[in-house]
C-alpha cells in the first residue's frame, strides 16, 4: 500500500496473515510431500517510513529495542548485535532481488513491526507462525517500497531463500499460507537443490525458474465446513520437536515404518485436496481423522508427544458432537483444530472447551495482503 506524505516521503504498509496446519505435519518436511495449510485472520504488519540520516528497525514485541542502520554503498548495514536477524536477512534478500531487476537500493527508512500473532504483553505464543509472517510482510513491504512488481509466488520464494540463508529448518508451509492466503495445498521444495543454486545463481535467477517438487494451490472454501480453533494454553517449541524428530530420522529414514508413514500421509493429504475441490464433507472428515490417527502412530514410534493430554481433550470433545478434530502443526502444545457444520455444533464445542479451560481463538480463513 502506498501512502504519500507531502511530495517526497512515502509510507508503505504490508500485512501477512498467520497460519495453521490442517494436515500433513512432519511428512511435509520431505520434498514433494503434501500438507494443507490455512492462512488465518491475525496479522503481522510491517510499516516502512522513508528516513533521511539513519534507518531504524523496531517492533512492538521488543519496544525498548531500536536498531539503527545505514548504507555501505547500496548495501543495508545494521549496527551491532540485535534480535531482528531474520528481518535483516529478509531485507538483504529482497533488496538484492530489487538490484538484480536493475533498480538502486540507496534509500534509508524506518521499518516497524506490529504483530497480532502473539500476545507480547502477557508473553503468550499461539503458534500462528510469526517468524514466517514477519519475513513475508517484510519482503512485500521492501518490494512495494522500491515499486518492484510482486506475486504471491515471488514473495514465497524470496521468503524461503531468506530462511535457507540462515539455515532455518521446516517445510516453509507457513510461508506459503502467509504469501498466498486462504486454504492451500502445499508440497515442499527440494531444499538441497536450492542450497546448491544459492552458491552459483543470483536471487532473481533462482526465483525466475521452477522449483523442484514445489506446488502451491489455493483450495475453495466450503460454507458448511467451518474452521474452529482452540488454544490449550501450552506453548509448543516447533524447532525443538523438529530437531528431535530429525535425530531419530537419521536412524529411521530407511526404515519401513518411516517410508510407510510418508506414503500414508501424502495419500491422506491428496485425498483431502480432492475432497476440498469436490466439497465432499464426509471425505474431509474421514481424512482429518485419518491424519490424526497417523500422527499419533508416528508420535509413538518416534517417542514424541504430539497430542498432549490437553490436545487430546480438545479433539475428543469435538468428536463427541460429530466434528472432526486434530492437532495443528508440530503439536506438543499450542492449537488444535476442528471443523463444524452448523452453529449449534459450534456452540456445543465452544461450551465444552470452555469447561476444559481451552480458549477459542476467534480466527477465520484469511486472504493475503
Amino acid at each position: 500500500m502506498w501512502l504519500l506524505k507531502g511530495s517526497e516521503r512515502v509510507t508503505i504498509t504490508s500485512k501477512a496473515p498467520g497460519k495453521l496446519f490442517i494436515a500433513g505435519e512432519y511428512a511435509v518436511v520431505e520434498p514433494g510431500h503434501g500438507a494443507i495449510v490455512a492462512a488465518v485472520s491475525r496479522y503481522l504488519t510491517v510499516t516502512i517510513d522513508e528516513a533521511t540520516s539513519v534507518g531504524t528497525l523496531t517492533s512492538t514485541q521488543n519496544p525498548d529495542v531500536i536498531v539503527e542502520w545505514t548504507r555501505e554503498g547500496e548495501q543495508f548495514c545494521a549496527k551491532g548485535d540485535h534480535p531482528y536477524r531474520l528481518v535483516e536477512e529478509a531485507i538483504l534478500v529482497a533488496e538484492q532481488y530489487v538490484r538484480e531487476t536493475g533498480k538502486s537500493t540507496n534509500a534509508l527508512y524506518s521499518l516497524s513491526i506490529t504483530s497480532e500473532l502473539d500476545d507480547a504483553k502477557r508473553g503468550i505464543k499461539y503458534g500462528l507462525g510469526s517468524s514466517g509472517a514477519v519475513v513475508v510482510a517484510t519482503i512485500q513491504a521492501i518490494l512495494d517500497f522500491y515499486k518492484t512488481p510482486r506475486t504471491p509466488l515471488l514473495v514465497y520464494k524470496l521468503s524461503v531463500l531468506t530462511n535457507l540463508r540462515l539455515s532455518q529448518r521446516g517445510s516453509f508451509g507457513d510461508i506459503a499460507a502467509s504469501s498466498f492466503g486462504g486454504m492451500v495445498y502445499y508440497t515442499s521444495p527440494d531444499r538441497s537443490d536450492l542450497l546448491v543454486k544459492l552458491q552459483s545463481q543470483t536471487i532473481k535467477e533462482i526465483c525466475d525458474n521452477d522449483w523442484k517438487d514445489l506446488l502451491i494451490e489455493r483450495l475453495p472454501e466450503i460454507p458448511d465446513f467451518t474452521l474452529l480453533v482452540g488454544w490449550t494454553g501450552q506453548v509448543a517449541i516447533t524447532d525443538s520437536l523438529i530437531q528431535a524428530t530429525e535425530k531419530k530420522r537419521k536412524v529411521a529414514t530407511d526404515s519401513a515404518f518411516y517410508k510407510e508413514f510418508l506414503k500414508k500421509s501424502h495419500a491422506i493429504v491428496q485425498g483431502l485436496q480432492s475432497a476440498w475441490k469436490n466439497q465432499d464433507i464426509k471425505a474431509l472428515q474421514e481424512g482429518i481423522r485419518a491424519n490424526r490417527s497417523l500422527l499419533n502412530e508416528f508420535a509413538r514410534e518416534m517417542q514424541l508427544e504430539i497430542e498432549t493430554p490437553a490436545l487430546q481433550t480438545l479433539c475428543d470433545l469435538a468428536e463427541q458432537v460429530g466434528a472432526c478434530a486434530k492437532t495443528s502443526g508440530a503439536g506438543g502444545g499450542d492449537c488444535g483444530i476442528c471443523f463444524t457444520q452448523n452453529e449449534q455444533q459450534r456452540q456445543q464445542i465452544e461450551n465444552q472447551w470452555a469447561k476444559a479451560q481451552i480458549q477459542v481463538l476467534p480466527l477465520t480463513i484469511a486472504e493475503a495482503w
